[in-house]
């Protein structure tokens, strides 16, 4: 009998299990040697994983099952219940064979019994059922087809001690089945995808970032020398925008396999096209929730395969978002896999103030578990708060032996004298104008709804100021087109007026001439300073950045008020005066120094997420859901009634589509056309909810503006219900 594994591919058992094995060959001459926890009695346990995770399948429902898919007649049986194979492959584990201690067996049997995460717990008498008076009449048979030694009688034992799951309490012994059970995942799964575990191995992202700034005839400043120097320790850099922080970081990654955490998809997408097409690195993937539309529409040849290896984490080097691979402190089901994975890798987190406490807090406690597991971390950042800091030397995660950190600033350039204005923002229009008719003005408030106040405002005026909008409130493409059109005008020097969010505190590199910006945190507000003589320095006596401290918008829902308060008392010392980014850095470290911070809705939030995810239970959660936890669960894609309406012709194409890749390039048209918006607002407006595969998508009955050929419009217009428009 023929005994398969996979229908798609009508790969064996054998055949499938020897596709592993070439992967743990690979993985191990790869990485083994920076796999710490790995000696070779546990190469040896995640082979014996390997060689049995699937002999289970060999009991009569499932092969069944596949002689269906592949259209070949079934066998007669009796059983229709098909139990997990992966609790019945335990069962055919000869163990009394294999001369293991009973904690080497507990570590096969839980690695094995949970290699696949099922919501069905082992039961005995199922399980009995089957391995008797089923799988052992072919045991022969299964045997010669595996080419292993078998269970000859079967001891039901495991099933108890399978029930019994490991948890950070086990000590060590948990970190052992963390690696084991976590590289069992990545070799099942890069192995049934048709991928090597790990690609362009050879390939160091050093050597190709020297190249590149050997090329330009730059010289590495201070940064880059300090990140390169201490490639082998974890690095924590405060860094000024402008001086190099992606290089530098490439620079410490080197020779390394490694994950560069961004807070914002369109900065990792600038990253990747920046190391693909400047740097000429091929061996670079890309990873958040929409990397697919990207990559597709870039026209990446060979999207598919960067899409499959970046899912499976084969790439040398992966762009991604903390949600896809930093979640694991929410231990559920398969976290072993992402964790495992950091063991013999490199991680950076760029800008960790831009996430909140609770997700800050997750950040602290993932850095602690990728110390633990063996893997090396860098934070860089323009802004640390201390509170983080001192979180991880109170953990122990950061020694001053095996830790770099460093400050780098140029204090020889000037960039920014800042106002002080209190007074409302909407008072400054005619400022905004007068300035727009010979400048380019930036404007950043702190909700949607006060930018299209602004907007209202400085729209019709009498000096014919091109006033421009951008906000998270538009559709994908028309939020894609400002996007690069205020690119496009910053570069060309056109004159006039953008008014944004803090949507451009970090993710679009625009160099204005003024800022006029409502207060917001310190380190919210230093973002949005980058946008303003980014790259010049002052060279006249007028203030630059014009800061608003009253009415402010986005309170206590954005920032919260306290945080807000504290950073305007630290901010008055400077008023009409230049800011340096030393000055930057102090204020706030002070702000977020845990004294200062005391009594705070800010602290409580993250020292409760940091008791949360200490004292969580495992597997109490799946993967989804604790993805969903780290996203934004209030925010939901929309669609208005007006587009909706006009797309009828593209649902019924993509219905009647039978090629995959159309079916693909017609699913990213429709989703181009949504919006994201905070679900508590567009909850009284929502009519209906899209079928599968577009559930994902609401309609909702609001007017939407936006004339792409002059670039004007206010987005969705959530006050504007289509029952009051006539």
């Amino acid at each position: 009998m023929i005994f398969y594994a996979k229908s798609e591919t009508k790969e064996t058992i054998r055949e499938h299990t020897d596709r592993l094995l070439d992967n743990l060959h690979l993985l191990k001459n790869s990485y083994g040697h920076k796999l710490i926890r790995m000696n070779e009695q546990m190469w040896r346990l995640l082979e014996l994983g390997v060689q049995y995770h699937d002999v289970g399948k060999a009991n009569a429902p499932f092969i069944n099952q596949m002689r269906r898919l592949i259209d070949k007649v079934v066998i007669e049986t009796d059983f229709e219940t098909n139990v997990p194979h992966n609790y019945l492959s335990v069962g055919l584990i000869p163990l009394r064979q294999l001369g293991l201690t009973k904690e080497e067996e507990r570590l096969l049997i839980h690695m094995v019994g949970y290699h696949h995460e099922r919501d069905q717990l082992p039961d005995k008498e199922m399980i009995r059922d089957i391995l008797e008076n089923d799988i052992k009449q072919k045991l022969p048979q299964i045997a010669e087809h595996m080419g292993l030694p078998l269970a000859e009688k079967f001891s039901y034992r495991f099933v108890d001690r399978l029930l019994n799951r490991y948890t950070p309490h086990d000590g060590e012994e948990f970190w052992k089945y963390v690696m084991l059970k976590g590289l069992l995942h990545r070799l099942d799964h890069a192995s049934s995808a048709g991928i090597k575990v790990e690609k362009d191995v050879e390939k160091s992202i050093g050597v190709y970032v020297n190249r590149y700034v050997e090329q330009k005839g730059f010289r590495k400043n201070d940064l880059q020398q300090f990140t390169e120097k201490n490639g082998d320790k974890n690095v924590i850099v405060v860094a000024q925008t402008g001086m190099g922080k992606t290089e530098s970081a490439l620079l410490w990654i080197g020779d390394d396999k490694a994950f560069f955490t961004l807070p914002l998809r369109v900065s990792i997408n600038a990253i990747y096209d920046r190391i693909k097409q400047k740097m000429g690195y091929d061996a670079v993937g890309l990873l958040h929730s929409t990397s697919m539309h990207y990559l597709s529409e870039k026209g990446e040849e060979n999207w598919e395969a960067i899409k499959q290896h970046s899912e499976q984490f084969a790439m040398k080097l992966l762009l991604t978002t903390i949600d896809q691979i930093l979640k694991f402190p929410f231990y559920y089901k398969g976290f072993e896999k992402e964790l495992a994975t950091m063991a013999n890798a490199k991680v950076v987190i760029d800008e960790i103030q831009a996430y909140d406490p609770k997700i800050a807090a997750m950040l602290i406690k993932a850095l602690e578990m990728i110390h633990q597991i063996g893997g090396k971390f860098m934070m860089m950042t323009a802004t640390l708060p201390t509170l983080y800091m001192d979180e991880l030397k109170r953990r122990n995660v950061i020694r001053d032996n095996d830790i770099a950190v460093g400050q780098f600033f140029d204090l020889s350039i000037n960039r920014h004298r800042i106002y002080l204005h209190k007074k409302e923002i909407k008072e400054a229009v005619a400022d905004m104008l007068d300035l727009g008719k010979t400048s380019q003005v930036l404007v950043i408030v702190n909700t949607v709804r006060k930018a299209i106040e602004l907007y209202d405002c400085l729209l019709d005026n009498d000096h014919n100021v091109p006033v421009y909008l951008l906000h998270s409130q538009f559709t994908q493409e028309d939020r894609q087109l400002l996007e690069q059109t205020i690119k496009n005008f910053n570069e060309k020097g056109e004159k006039g007026i953008w008014i944004t969010t803090q949507l451009v505190e970090a993710s679009i590199d625009i160099d204005f001439d003024y800022l006029f910006t409502e207060m917001s945190t310190l380190d919210s507000l230093f973002q949005r300073l980058g946008r303003c003589y980014r790259r010049r320095q002052l060279d006249h006596e007028q203030c630059n950045v014009h800061i608003f401290t009253e009415n402010l918008s986005g309170i206590p829902k954005v920032y919260h008020e306290h945080l807000v308060n504290e950073s305007i008392r630290l901010l008055k010392p400077f008023n009409g005066k230049m800011l340096d980014e030393k000055s930057k850095m102090e204020m706030v470290q002070q702000l977020y120094d845990r004294k200062r911070l005391a009594g705070t809705a800010f602290l409580q939030e993250f020292e409760d997420a940091l008791a949360m995810f200490d004292n969580l239970d495992p597997y109490g959660l799946n993967r989804r859901e604790a993805q969903q936890k780290l996203r934004d669960i209030e925010t939901i894609q929309v669609i208005s009634r007006p587009i909706y309406d006009k797309m009828f012709d593209l649902f019924e194409q993509y219905q009647k589509e039978k090629e995959w890749n159309k079916r693909f390039t017609l699913r990213m048209e429709i989703e181009k056309k949504s919006v994201s918006v905070r679900r508590y607002v567009a909850k009284k407006y929502i009519s209906e909810r899209l079928p599968k595969p577009f559930d994902h998508l609401y309609i909702i009955e609001v007017e939407y503006e936006f004339d792409r050929q002059h670039l004007r419009g206010k987005g969705i217009l959530l006050d504007k219900h289509l029952s009051n428009i006539h």
